[in-house]
Formats: C-alpha cells, structure tokens, sequence
C-alpha cells in the first residue's frame, strides 16, 4: 500500500501567499494549515484550497507553532512548507517519487533560493542552501527556537533535486518590519540566557557583516540588490545587540 504523504504549515495572515504554495503541493493526500489568529481570510481560503485548518492563537513562537502542527498532522511523509515558499515543477515530481515508498532514507533537503520581491538572488547571505523539510513521521522534529527554527531529521538524510522558491521579501519595508520583528525576539533570548550587550559589539557587527555578506558571500556581484540587501542585514545584525542594550536599560531602572 503507497504511504501518505502530508503537507503542514503555519500561518498568519497569508491570504495573498497561500494560492500559490499551496496549489504547487495540490498533489498531497492531505494538507494541514495551523493558524494563529488571521483577520484577512487565511483560514476560509486554506480551507477553499482543500486544507485541514486548526486555529492557534496562543503564540510562542515559529518552533512551538510548528511543533504543535506536527503533534497533528496524519501521514507517512510529512513536509514543511512555510507559507512564503513555493515547490517548484522539478521538487514536486521528486517529492512524489520519493514519498511513493517507505525506504531506509529518513528524510530529505531541498535547494532553496531566496526572492527579493520578483529578484532571484544568487549570492550574499541569502544565497541558494539546502535546508531539510522532508521527513518520514516520527524521524523528524521541529527546532525550539522563536524565530529561524529549523527542521530536525534522525538518521539518513540526501537531497532533492529541483527548488523551493521562498519568496522572503515583498519590498524593503516588508523587510524591514520582519528584521524589526526578528531583532526584538533575538534580543529577548539572549537577555534571558543572560548575555549583555557589548560596546565592541555594538561598533564592530555591522561593518563585519557588511564585509561577510558583500566580500565573502559575493553579495557585490549582485550589484545595486546585493548592497541593499547587505546593508539591511547590517543594520538587523546591530538592531539585535542595540535592542539587547534597551532591555538591560529597562530592567536596570
């Protein structure tokens, strides 16, 4: 009898996402979305789509949201999609061979390559990398961390051919609010480990990231779109220390 194959995901108001990733899986037997709280008609449209919709809203964080949709999800093979990305023809018809058996292999990475806005980008911190997103139920588990979690797989792991297309940024402002957003909940998690901003720190992460992501990474060879997205980088790298200086402020008056 072929496996289940399921696809499981969170959401917060990601209306104008959801079509896209999710009619590029339409192929799996079952589809789990587990939303947060969204006013902008996620869940009727994940629903409409075909998906199973669980709502919520005590949210801690992406790890924990993610390892409460997996608590939930049926299936044999199970893959993690976050609703900015977008399986690509090539990814999909590997998915599928794969996931036709059970196999000694316990989960899969797939290429996947970073847009800024409608912009591909090739070099930088936010080159092309494999991540691991494919797993067979029980061999794969989600990262506890609040932000840039990552999925955990035990035992044999290869590679996919094709892309995962995550769509990141719709515009510098989006961008920026994200960075703003991550930078803050960072700050939070170092300041409870009890780490303490450092003036060295604080002079030196964003020249030494500016000099990661354009001379190391090769970030300048995507010109114009390269600087931008360095510099962006930069200031989220420092915004992470200087919010981490706010904290011991407040909690020292």
């Amino acid at each position: 009898m072929r496996p289940s194959f399921a696809v499981v995901l969170i959401t917060r108001d990601a209306a104008h996402l959801l079509p896209r990733t999710l009619e590029a899986v339409s192929f799996a037997d079952s589809i789990l979305v587990v939303d947060s709280g969204s006013t902008d008609g996620t869940r009727e449209l994940a629903e409409k789509l075909g998906a199973r919709v669980v709502l919520q809203p005590d949210w801690k964080g992406f790890g924990y949201q993610k390892t409460y949709a997996l608590s939930l999800v049926e299936g044999d093979w199970i893959l993690v999609l976050d609703a900015d990305e977008v399986v690509d023809p090539e990814l999909a018809a590997e998915i599928r061979r794969v996931t036709a058996t059970r196999g000694v292999v316990s989960g899969y990475s797939m290429r996947r390559v970073n847009f800024f806005g409608s912009y591909r980008v090739r070099f930088g911190h936010s080159r092309p990398s494999y991540v691991e997103r494919l797993f067979q139920k029980g061999k794969g588990r989600i990262s506890d961390h609040r932000v840039h979690e990552r999925v955990l797989i035990e035992g044999p792991v290869e590679s996919l051919k094709g892309e995962l297309r995550h769509y990141t940024s719709e515009s510098i402002a989006h961008r920026v609010r994200k960075n703003d957003e991550y930078a803050a909940v960072a700050a939070e998690e170092w300041f409870r480990a009890g780490r303490r901003a450092s003036l060295l720190q604080l002079v030196l992460v964003a020249p030494l990231s500016l000099l990661r992501d354009l001379i190391l990474k090769g970030g300048i060879l995507e010109g114009k779109t390269g600087v931008i997205l360095a510099t962006l980088g930069a200031f989220y790298s420092f915004s992470k220390h200087a919010k981490l200086w706010e904290l011991e402020r407040r909690n020292s008056s």
